[in-house]
């Protein structure tokens, strides 16, 4: 298992890290064949030229471009053309490790076998070995959009926080099937829910991970998933998204890690926050819905009524829905999540945040085989 002992020390250095331990190792084996380990090696978590990459290797240009799209067809590295030029990459984000794979359809892979590893991997928590990162070790992946249809003044609402706004503006659109929902199997709620966008969604396509949809029916998506009681959850960045999934917190990490693991600092938050006004009949309506388990019913001036804790929520706009009294709206967070600009920046303050920046670093440009050899 040493390839694969180096590939997780690489993958260490990524911006959500990986845990120690055999689990991870064997889920490693079951993704990369050794000859594609040694060349993930080699690989930068930046883009880089298929001819550069074959000299590194000491491969073939036809042998390496071969490896290469193997790898792609999996999931498990990127691959684009730009201006006539093949490119690929090693994801630098090992959450994609775990997603693009399981929705594919390769043949040989024993996806019971992975699923049941990952199925471990997301029950434990988030971090190094099976655990969640220590409190100001990880910056979240995620934000949260709530459905349009919530949000109250949608005239002076910021175009980042609009789920549509996204969907407008996008070239492409993807959807394919929830690899958390389809690993955990906790609950009943819609599988094929996980949209990209952009080049992510043309790749996906493009590999026979997704299927392209329009906006009408993306927006009817987002719809059915906020029905469903799903959360919608993109990258933590502003501009050029490329994800857009429905979470539910019994089969997504990045909610679940909190309300498993109570590790609500790394929960996905978005720019608004549920408010209960003095028309509540304290149902208990809303705390069956929200995801987050932040609605509670506590004790008011004129009776009982139903109180969100800010620190739990993630304003989703479930539970305005879910209100037969309309008490609950959604108003702006004070003071509003710093979300980065782009995934440059979360990148560098995710590693920045656990310490690997100078790892990373080096880790950005395309290695030599005897670089690899004498570590």
């Amino acid at each position: 298992m040493e390839i694969y002992e180096k590939l997780r020390e690489k993958l260490s250095a990524t911006p959500t890290g990986v845990p120690e331990g055999d689990d991870f190792l064997e889920i490693l084996s079951l993704l990369f064949t050794r000859d594609e380990a040694r060349l993930a090696l080699l690989l930068p978590f930046m883009p880089a030229p298929l001819d550069e990459i074959a000299s590194s290797a000491g491969l073939e240009l036809e042998e390496a471009e071969k490896l290469l799209s193997s790898m792609a067809d999996k999931g498990i590295a990127y691959a684009f053309e730009k201006k006539g030029t093949k490119m690929f990459m090693l994801f630098d984000v090992v959450w994609v490790l775990f997603k693009f794979p399981l929705m594919t359809k390769i043949s040989g892979m024993d996806y019971d076998r992975l699923r049941l590893l990952w199925n471990k991997y997301l029950a434990e928590g988030i971090g190094g070995n099976g655990k969640a990162m220590p409190e100001g070790r990880q910056v979240p992946m995620g934000r949260v959009l709530p459905i349009q249809e919530e949000i109250p003044n949608r005239s002076q609402a910021l175009p980042q926080d609009l789920v549509y706004q996204y969907l407008d503006e996008a070239t492409c659109i993807s959807v394919g099937q929830c690899s958390c929902k389809n690993t955990m199997r906790a609950c009943n709620s819609p599988t094929e829910v996980c949209m990209a966008l952009g080049h992510e969604a043309e790749f996906l396509i493009g590999r026979g991970m997704a299927r392209m949809i329009d906006r009408d029916e993306a927006k009817a998506i987002v719809r059915m998933a906020h029905d469903a009681g799903l959360a919608s959850i993109t990258s933590n960045v502003r501009e050029k998204i490329s994800l857009i999934c429905h979470c539910c917190p019994c089969c997504c990490a990045q909610l679940g890690v909190a309300t498993r693991h109570g590790r609500y600092d790394l929960r996905p938050v978005g720019a608004y926050v549920a408010y209960v006004d003095d028309s509540c009949i304290a149902c208990g309506a809303c705390m069956e819905r929200c995801p987050m388990k932040a609605l509670s019913i506590v004790e008011g001036e004129n009776g009982d009524i139903a109180w969100a804790d800010e620190g739990k929520c993630i304003g989703c706009g479930l539970c305005v829905s879910s209100c037969p009294e309309g008490a609950i709206a959604l108003g702006k967070r004070v003071p509003e999540p710093d979300v980065p600009v782009n995934i440059i920046e979360w990148t560098r303050k995710a590693v920045e945040a656990r310490g690997v920046a100078d790892k990373f670093m080096q880790e950005l440009t395309v290695k030599k085989s005897g670089e690899i050899e004498n570590k």
